[in-house]
């Protein structure tokens, strides 16, 4: 709860620092990348091996999924940060995933399925979307999402699985914290692409400061993470839970602020 509030701290000044475009004319030395491993609740023993990499990675935990409760408790007794994957519908046809928020769903709905979503995810301070390539793009059904997490005091993380999201948009308007995902990392589950996904998520983060990625519990995706983030010191790139980036940003929005 105190990680919580603490992020919520002058939210609004955040909120409009976001909306700010941001220009990076040079490298910045104190760059920062967080990433997000998505889809944690069916695979056991991948999740564990997630989990038990001695890193600041944040886990997105789908509610329904059969190991949900038991990977969210070991994420956060590994003090790892522990993150709500809310499924929601996406313009491929049926969902995949229990649970989903959908079109047809009015405001009531979609409030109570989220928060019975976190109620089945413990210690998640925040949440980012499942599929959800036709909700995101939605204004109103994005409204009624952010004011359920505006009262509850969660953070959101856009994972932009359509162009046309704007679920960050209407988080800033609706004042809850956020940040949006930059790079997948493996959209293709290949080594090689993998890598080079996060060699552009390093260099994303050196030209303005910070960057978002988001993985799966792939064993290709493990091995890439093995190997390359023991390197991101020597690349001038920390590695920090996406809470921080909210924090960060707050304290830099609160530094440029001008009443």
């Amino acid at each position: 709860m105190k990680k919580r509030i603490a992020i919520y701290t002058a939210v609004l000044i955040v909120c409009a620092f976001l909306a700010a475009p941001i220009h990076a004319n040079e490298l910045k030395p104190d760059a920062v990348i967080s990433i997000i491993i998505d889809d944690i609740g069916y695979r056991l023993e991948e999740g564990r091996e997630m989990i038990n990499l001695s890193a600041n990675l944040t886990y997105a935990v789908l509610p329904n999924a059969p190991k949900a409760r038991l990977l969210a408790t070991l994420a956060h007794q590994r003090g790892k940060e522990v993150m709500l994957h809310m499924p929601m519908q996406s313009t491929l046809g049926e969902a995949a995933e229990e649970g989903v928020l959908a079109i047809d769903m009015e405001e009531q709905a979609v409030k109570k399925a989220l928060l019975q979503a976190f109620k089945k995810v413990p210690f998640a301070i925040g949440m980012n979307n499942h599929q959800g390539s036709l909700l995101t793009r939605h204004p109103g059904h994005m409204t009624w999402v952010m004011k359920a997490m505006r009262e509850e005091r969660y953070f959101f993380v856009d994972s932009r699985t359509a162009k046309q999201s704007v679920a960050a948009k209407i988080a800033i308007e609706q004042g809850v914290a956020v940040v949006s995902r930059d790079v997948f990392l493996d959209h293709v589950i290949e080594v090689e692409s993998i890598k080079q996904q996060f060699n552009t998520l390093i260099e994303q983060a050196r030209k303005k400061g910070y960057a978002v990625g988001i993985g799966h519990p792939h064993p290709e995706t493990l091995r890439v993470l093995q190997e390359m983030l023991p390197t991101l010191a020597s690349r001038g790139v920390r590695l920090e839970p996406i809470s921080y980036q909210l924090q960060k940003r707050a304290s830099k929005a609160v530094a440029h602020w001008t009443p």
